[in-house]
């Protein structure tokens, strides 16, 4: 139910963009042109900040809840950003089983509040309700140095009609994947593992694992050898059987279980199950175990000491697999927006600029109360108190403006923001597939690759017999005209792009 709700989600996400919200109040909803935006929200912020009027806003995020310290908390962030931009914070930090209830409350009530954190599953269709203000003109004036620091493809990554209606968080915004050894059996049977980053070249490999070790190689949950779907752009249509691949010149929607690459992987996987190199029980299980002989995972090389290697309770090593991607959907994973209610739209921004450039106020975000949650160093490090914070630090801000902790001792941020910058955009990077006249078929074609995806990805299915029997099924759903409705879409936009 979990994944139906999901994908609902996500196609709801993508229905016709109407008419754009713009910022300010008014009787109906808020909701203004882009072209009145511009010019009412300056002037409305303008008279704030020249009358020397210290505003007050309220921020909406996700994390583990309200810390216990908040209240001396944001009394230390007020008086340090009510000098610098004339602004008085309140925070609602929500906890992460209440989040996506919390939020469509209060984006579908126009509950009162200024910015709200979101992602790709709701950015477009909370864009459609007119939830959120029009900030493309109003960012070089109010977030000059955030607007220096961004990459350009970030802020592509979030328009919507030409339109920025949400501030990207500057962090690790690209896709790298790296396969993750156990480096016992690493060193033990001398494996390169650079040269093992293809899954047919692993067969071999896994053989004798499982042979000496009596255990498996591959052992994985129901979604199996996910990341080969990686390197295509799903165009935010909610469903991986629809995708442009990353690197394709030519922009051509398909079906990407038949596209070569993915075909091939596909074949691997089931080789891998009927050789008994994948856990029996893999299609059927929501949850894998901590250990792994190898893995595939989301990240950067020093997460292998830092988060992968512990969480196994083993040493690894890694091999990076493919190019960081940058898309869309990577970097919409963290967007923060203003209200088009709001009734101060350039103050939000200015708080948005300060939290990602200001290293001081990003810590105090990042890492919570000086003194309480953590302390500075005499090398100008951080050290990290017992007392948890509750702020999910990716929400809210840059991460490379961030202190690094004593206990860092591989510059993790500085690798982060390397692949970041030397990510291979995606063809369809800014591209946003309308799918109102196809939604139906889209929701029909999802469910249908739901009833097949856990035992076609962990191998259980022969994809000789399976991809033509779930082709013959999305054809009968209209799959051909999502298709055709894509390329068609896809082709405007590439022609614009030239």
């Amino acid at each position: 139910m979990k994944l139906k709700r999901l994908l609902a989600a996500g196609l709801a996400g993508m229905m016709t963009i109407g008419a754009l919200a713009g910022c300010g109040n008014s009787s109906d909803g808020g909701q203004k042109t882009s072209s009145d935006n511009g010019s009412n929200a300056q002037a409305e912020g303008s008279e704030s900040s020249d009358s020397g009027e210290v505003v007050d806003l309220k921020w909406v995020i996700i994390g583990n809840g309200m810390p216990e310290n908040y209240d001396s908390w944001i009394s230390k962030v007020n008086d340090y950003i009510k000098d610098k931009i004339g602004v008085r914070l309140e925070m609602e930090i929500v906890s992460w089983a209440d989040w996506d209830s919390r939020r469509n409350i209060i984006v579908s009530t126009n509950e009162p509040y200024d910015i709200i954190f979101g992602h790709g599953g709701n950015y477009i269709s909370d864009i459609n309700l007119g939830a959120y203000c029009d900030i493309t003109d109003l960012i070089e004036a109010n977030m000059p140095e955030l607007n220096e620091m961004m990459p350009e493809e970030c802020w592509t990554a979030v328009k919507v009609n030409d339109r920025i209606y949400g501030v990207p968080t500057y962090k690790d915004i690209a896709i790298s994947n790296y396969a993750i050894w156990d480096k016992e059996l690493v060193d033990e049977y001398n494996l390169d593992i650079e040269k093992l980053t293809d899954l047919e070249s692993l067969t071999p490999v896994f053989e004798q694992l499982k042979a000496d070790k009596n255990d498996y190689p591959f052992y994985s949950k129901n979604d199996g050898i996910y990341f080969i779907f990686d390197a295509y752009d799903q165009l935010g249509a909610g469903t991986q059987v629809l995708g442009v691949r990353y690197d394709d010149q030519d922009a051509k929607a398909c079906f990407t279980l038949e596209e070569p690459d993915v075909y091939k992987a596909l074949q691997t996987v089931y080789e891998w199950n009927q050789k008994g190199l994948i856990n029996p029980d893999a299609a059927t299980l929501s949850e894998a175990r901590a250990y792994n002989m190898w893995r595939i995972g989301q990240g950067w090389a020093t997460a292998a000491y830092t988060s992968w290697g512990p969480q196994m309770g083993k040493d690894v090593v890694v091999a990076k697999v493919g190019d960081s991607i940058l898309s869309n959907d990577t970097v919409r994973g963290s967007i923060n927006m203003v209200s088009t209610n709001s009734k101060h739209p350039e103050k939000c921004l200015q708080l948005l600029n300060l939290v990602n450039t200001d290293t001081k106020l990003r810590d105090m975000f990042y890492y919570g109360e000086e003194g309480v949650n953590f302390e500075y160093t005499e090398d100008g490090k951080v050290h990290k108190s017992d007392k948890n914070w509750d702020m999910a630090g990716y929400t809210n801000g840059c991460y490379f403006t961030v202190t690094q902790e004593d206990t860092d001792e591989y510059g993790q941020f500085d690798e982060i923001k390397e692949l970041t910058d030397g990510a291979v955009a995606s063809v369809m990077l800014g591209f946003t597939f309308d799918t109102t006249s196809v939604y139906d078929q889209l929701a029909n074609c999802g469910e249908i690759w739901l009833r097949y995806k856990s035992e076609v990805m962990t191998g259980v299915q022969d994809p000789a017999v399976c991809v033509p029997q779930i082709k013959e099924e999305l054809m009968a759903a209209g799959f051909q005209d999502i298709l055709d409705e894509a390329q068609k879409q896809i082709d405007e936009f590439m022609a614009n792009k030239k």
